[in-house]
This record gives structure tokens, C-alpha cells and sequence, in this order.
């Protein structure tokens, strides 16, 4: 009788919360992360309680760690290892695990990201070859060739791929390419473009690759994942750990033995993440590429419309988020707060960039429709901030369909 009494009150306790979400207001969500998910995904998170110690959940982890290897297109040479925690969680296990302690690592930084790799290095310690190139510029293939030829102290090269704060793609197959030819192991932080940009860990001579769950992978935030080479784990493996938590070597030992993770993981985000990388691979990693290609040109294709500027036009801009320059009759606070009573979160720069630029991210699950709604919002709202239009949204909308139509 108390079994069925406890069952009954777990029961009308996932009904309750249920119900408490359905009256909560909903958003688009139109930042970089974390991002719009399916159903499908938002599902998996419901799901029978499970020990991370069974051997179900080590089936759980064998099938996500190979079909994650396909997402980064490893081969049987990579090995990939799952964390819970951010996707700085796998940038801090990607550097404090590698990079020797007894030699250098070069840190390329043209963005927030590329100083917060630093900013890691040096809670740690190392010794750090700086080449900054400045926000809203592209890397210079060439001067990274120049500095890692002339130290032969620099054992490891880190760089981010999507420059998540200006939007800029940086070239890690050119990259990658001299890492090879000079023998450094080369560490790419692909948080925001695994899934939607161009990347092969072989073809791009990528030894350690990190990304996180939910960005372009279309997951739930609390997830990381590093795609790690043979020839970088020689390293990693002959290094004194720096951390405990944190250490990738600890994350491959359980990993390859029993095919669970070193400390409880979050169970439920590794279900969702299972069912989007379903979803990926369903389309193919080419097919998520293309789309994102198309609604990224798609999407500023309208910004240009509407006479919005960029930040960067450098031909190197990602296809997951666009950086505007907010127009000079808007403060971006005000548009932020109208945006969202619209049902719209739209994303503020960092640092130099805050409140002079703003961001929108196309990553996640957004139909079509949803995007086009979004579009003729802004649109209304930025007419509405010039007082050249005294209608209504509805009345806005209805013009902005009628046109299509004809």
C-alpha cells in the first residue's frame, strides 16, 4: 500500500510540474546558447530514473560517444570523452590537461574567447605566447606560421574556430596544416560551430577538439564533449594532472573500461543529448551545414533590408550568428525589452562590443516561420523607434504578408 502511495505522489508531482511549465511564458530564444530545442528532445529529458553505474547507462554512453565521433568525423584513431559542465568545462580540461608543463602554449585570440583562453593559462601557470589580433580581425595564417617557427618551446596551439563574440569563422584548416607540419598539438575550441560550420578533426589536423550541447548540436546546456587524437593522448598521458575534476585522463580510463563517466553525470542532459545527435545524424552533418548556411544568408539578407550594418564583412563570418551594429535611433536596452514583450530574446555584445552592436543567433531548432515572424518584429519595432510607422503589429504583419503574397 505505501508503494502505491508513493508512486501516486511522484505521479501528481511530474503532473504539477508539467502543468507550472505550461504557465510560464515561453521565448524565442534568438542568442548563441542555449538554443530552441524539438520535442524530441525536450522528451528525452523525461525518462525512467537510472543509475549512472548500470550497465544501461553505459550503453547510453558507448552509442553517444560513437555517434559523437561522427558529428567531429573522427576515425578509430580519436577518442571522445563526455563532461558535465559547460563548454568551459571543456575548454579548461582541454588546456590544463595538455599543454606540458615544461613548455608553451600559443594562444591566438581575436575575440572574448580567445582571452579567455589566457585568462585559463594563467590561472594554471603556463608560459603563453600571445598573438592577438584584435577584435573583428581575421587571424593571419602567416604570423602564426612565423611564431611557431620561431619557438621551439611552444608545444601546443589553442584558437577558437567560431569566434563566438564577433562572429567570426578562424581558419583552422590552415591552422591545423602548420600545427602538422611543425609537430604541436593543435586544440580547437569549436563550442559554436560543431554542427553548424565545416570541420573534419582529420582533415583539419585537429589533435583536441571541444565543443558543448547546446549550440549547433540543438541540446540542452550542461554538456561537453573533447574528441581527443592517439598522438595528443601520448602528451596528455606524460603530463602531471593539474586538475582533479577536470582531468581528461580520469574521463578516458572510465570511459574505455566501463563506458561511464568518473563522477555522477548529469543523466538527464546526456538523454537529450542523445536525442539530438539522433536528429543530426538524421539529417547528415552535410545536410546541418547546408541549412544553416541557407538561413544565416537568408537571415541577413532581411537585416540588409532593413538597413542594418555589421560588424565585420571580411568574407569569414560564421553561419551561426550574426553580429548589427544597433542603429543610432534605438539603445539596444530598449530594443532588448521590447523585443522580448514580443516573445524574442535577442543577445548583447561583450566588452568593447556591449551596447553598440547586439547579436542574433540562428543555431537551434527555428522553422522558417518562426525566423520570418522574428524578422517582421524587428522590423515593426525599428519602424516604430524612426516614428515612421503609428500601426499596429497586427496591422504591420498583415501588410508585411500581403506583400509576400502578391
Amino acid at each position: 500500500m505505501q508503494r502505491l502511495h508513493d508512486d501516486s505522489s511522484r505521479m501528481l508531482g511530474y503532473i504539477e510540474g508539467l502543468l507550472s511549465y505550461k504557465n510560464t511564458q515561453n521565448f524565442v530564444l534568438l542568442n548563441p546558447g542555449p538554443v530552441m530545442t524539438t520535442p524530441k528532445v525536450k522528451a528525452a529529458l523525461i525518462h525512467h530514473d537510472m543509475c549512472h553505474r548500470d550497465e544501461d547507462f553505459s550503453d547510453l554512453v558507448r552509442n553517444l560517444r560513437i555517434k559523437l565521433k561522427k558529428v567531429f568525423k573522427g576515425n578509430e584513431n580519436h577518442e571522445v570523452v563526455i563532461i558535465t559542465g559547460s563548454g568551459t568545462s571543456g575548454i579548461e580540461a582541454t588546456i590544463a590537461s595538455t599543454v606540458p608543463r615544461d613548455k608553451k602554449v600559443l594562444v591566438i585570440v581575436n575575440g572574448a574567447f580567445g582571452e579567455r583562453y589566457v585568462e585559463v593559462a594563467n590561472v594554471h601557470d603556463m608560459d603563453i605566447v600571445e598573438l592577438n589580433f584584435g577584435w573583428k580581425n581575421t587571424v593571419d595564417v602567416q604570423a602564426v606560421e612565423d611564431a611557431i617557427a620561431a619557438d621551439p618551446e611552444i608545444a601546443c596551439v589553442m584558437m577558437a574556430h567560431h569566434e563566438t563574440s564577433t562572429g567570426i569563422l578562424n581558419p583552422i584548416h590552415e591552422i591545423g596544416e602548420i600545427c602538422h607540419r611543425y609537430n604541436r598539438i593543435f586544440m580547437v575550441d569549436a563550442v559554436s560551430s560543431l554542427g553548424a560550420e565545416e570541420l573534419d578533426v582529420v582533415e583539419d589536423h585537429i589533435d583536441v577538439c571541444l565543443s558543448s550541447a547546446n549550440k549547433a548540436i540543438h541540446a540542452i546546456a550542461g554538456v561537453a564533449f573533447v574528441c581527443i587524437s592517439n598522438r595528443a593522448w601520448e602528451v596528455i598521458n606524460n603530463n602531471k594532472p593539474r586538475l582533479y575534476y577536470l582531468d581528461l585522463r580520469r574521463y578516458r580510463k572510465y570511459a574505455v573500461s566501463i563506458e561511464q563517466t568518473p563522477f555522477t553525470p548529469a543523466v538527464s542532459n546526456f538523454f537529450a543529448l542523445d536525442a539530438a545527435v539522433d536528429e543530426l545524424l538524421e539529417t547528415t552533418v552535410e545536410g546541418r551545414w547546408a541549412i544553416y548556411r541557407e538561413r544565416n544568408e537568408y537571415i541577413r539578407e532581411n537585416f540588409r533590408g532593413m538597413g542594418l550594418s555589421f560588424l565585420t564583412q571580411t568574407g569569414s563570418e560564421s553561419h551561426g550568428v550574426t553580429v548589427i551594429e544597433v542603429p543610432e535611433y534605438i539603445k539596444f536596452s530598449h530594443l532588448y525589452n521590447t523585443m522580448k514583450s514580443f516573445g524574442f530574446i535577442i543577445y548583447g555584445c561583450k566588452d568593447e562590443l556591449e551596447d553598440k552592436y547586439f547579436q542574433i543567433s540562428n543555431m537551434g531548432d527555428l522553422p522558417r516561420e518562426t525566423i520570418d515572424t522574428f524578422l517582421n518584429t524587428l522590423r515593426f519595432v525599428l519602424l516604430k523607434s524612426k516614428s515612421e510607422y503609428t500601426g499596429s503589429v497586427e496591422e504591420f504583419s498583415s501588410a508585411i504578408i500581403s506583400a509576400v503574397e502578391k
